[in-house]
C-alpha cells in the first residue's frame, strides 16, 4: 500500500527535524554548560543552525531554491521568538535551562505547517 506524498514528506520532515534538533540542542547545551546565558545560547544556536536546517528542510520538500531562504528565515525568526518566550516562561516556573529547552522542543513540529504553506508551497504539489 502506497503512503500518500504528504505523509512521506511529513515523515521525512520529522527525520530531518530530529537531525536539526540534535544539532541545535547540542550547540545550545554546550554553551549553557560553558556558562553562557540560556537566552544567548538559544539565539546563537538558532543562528548557527539555520543554514544547516535550510539544507535538510529543503531536501524534505525537494527544493533547494535560495529564493525561498528569506521566507525560511522569517519562519525561523518567528520560531526563535516563540522559543525565547517559552524558555523564559519555563525557567520562571523553576525549570533549569536544559530541561526547559528539552520540554519546549516538541512544539516545533508545527514548523512543518509553516514550511509547507509559507516557504515551500510551490513544491508541496510535487510527488515524493
Amino acid at each position: 500500500m502506497m503512503m500518500p506524498a504528504l505523509d512521506r514528506r511529513f515523515i521525512r520532515f520529522l527525520i530531518a527535524g530530529g537531525i536539526n534538533t540534535l544539532f541545535g540542542y547540542s550547540i545550545y547545551s554546550a554553551q549553557v554548560l560553558m556558562g553562557i546565558a540560556p537566552h544567548v545560547a538559544v539565539t546563537v544556536s538558532a543562528i548557527v543552525s539555520v543554514l544547516f536546517n535550510f539544507l535538510t528542510t529543503s531536501a524534505v520538500f525537494r527544493s533547494r531554491d535560495l529564493h525561498r531562504l528569506p521566507r525560511f528565515l522569517i519562519v525561523y525568526g518567528f520560531m526563535l521568538s516563540l522559543n525565547l518566550l517559552l524558555l523564559e516562561l519555563a525557567m520562571r516556573v523553576g525549570l533549569g535551562p536544559l530541561l526547559a529547552q528539552a520540554l519546549i522542543l516538541p512544539i516545533f513540529t508545527l514548523t512543518f505547517l509553516a514550511m509547507r504553506r509559507f516557504v515551500f508551497a510551490a513544491s508541496t504539489e510535487q510527488t515524493s
